[in-house]
């Protein structure tokens, strides 16, 4: 098929259009001060950086694919795929080595620009968000080892002593008005394979035609390590995204999280393939 170099021209110019900007990293480490040592303070500088070089790619190999359609420079190998790809709506391998994700192009980028928002918010004030959303990370773990690296700092106890303890909220997020005292708010997760009881705070049969729910925000608490998850709690796994088995450079499980199994076992919800994703492919 003949490809219009017009039409995908103005998609890249739209992809152009949607890009977030750069999160001032000088800035951020002066906003930090001594923070900028703590483990949550490393975090988000990594983040950033992560991001800016995602942000700066898009938008250098945007400018090169302009010059190439207008015929300015000739169209290299790695131009031609992202040439094919922005007009299939798919979103180009260069561009997505930063995280894996499923998702077309368009709700790609508008995921892209929320990512960002949430880290240019925390780099712009210093103060770290209310609710995270563990997707935006693009090392997920490296966010949650960072969180119990905090609390075994703060409780003077060995990090290797803590574990996860997960409060489910009841409560619409609108009532959570501050950080919790040990911990964070984590919060955009789906449950695939069954659906979420909010009174009785456990799992349930999903309704028909639910693929995936949205689970309510989840407290992560950091605790001493405990015994081997009692009866009636099925340890849920999550993923990054809905490819499981992740790739051969990445793997897609993020963590384990307990959750009440309601009136069926944890067999049951084993064999479901009940499981937490923290992006869909839409």
């Amino acid at each position: 098929a003949v490809v219009s170099t017009q039409s995908t021209g103005g998609l890249a110019q739209d992809v152009r259009e949607h890009l977030p900007e750069l999160i001032d990293y000088e800035n951020t480490l002066s906003i930090l001060a001594e923070e900028r040592h703590s483990p949550m303070g490393v975090v988000l500088l990594q983040e950033i950086l992560r991001y800016n070089n995602l942000i700066n790619q898009i938008s250098g190999s945007l400018t090169d694919l302009e010059k190439g359609i207008k015929g300015l420079v000739v169209m290299s190998e790695d131009l031609e795929e992202i040439f094919r790809c922005i007009n299939e709506a798919r979103v180009p391998p260069m561009w997505s080595k930063t995280y894996p994700s499923l998702k077309p192009l368009g709700s790609w980028t508008r995921d892209l620009v929320q990512r960002v928002d949430q880290f240019f918010k925390w780099a712009h004030t210093g103060t770290m968000p209310l609710l995270f959303y563990l997707s935006y990370f693009t090392f997920p773990t490296g966010f949650l080892t960072a969180v119990l690296q905090t609390s075994a700092r703060s409780n003077n106890i060995s990090v290797d002593s803590l574990s996860w303890e997960f409060i489910v909220q009841i409560l619409d997020d609108v009532n959570i008005t501050g950080q919790p005292k040990d911990g964070v708010y984590i919060k955009g997760m789906f449950l695939e394979g069954a659906g979420w009881d909010k009174k009785n705070c456990c799992l349930v049969e999903a309704n028909a035609m639910q693929l995936v729910c949205e689970m309510p925000t989840i407290h992560f608490k950091p605790a001493e390590i405990k015994k081997k998850a009692g009866r009636g709690i099925y340890s849920c796994p999550c993923y990054y995204y809905p490819n499981r088995a992740g790739t051969a450079e990445r793997a897609s499980y993020v963590v384990s999280v307990d959750v009440k199994c309601g009136s069926a076992t944890a067999d049951h919800w084993i064999k479901r393939g009940t499981a937490l994703l923290l992006s869909l492919d839409s």
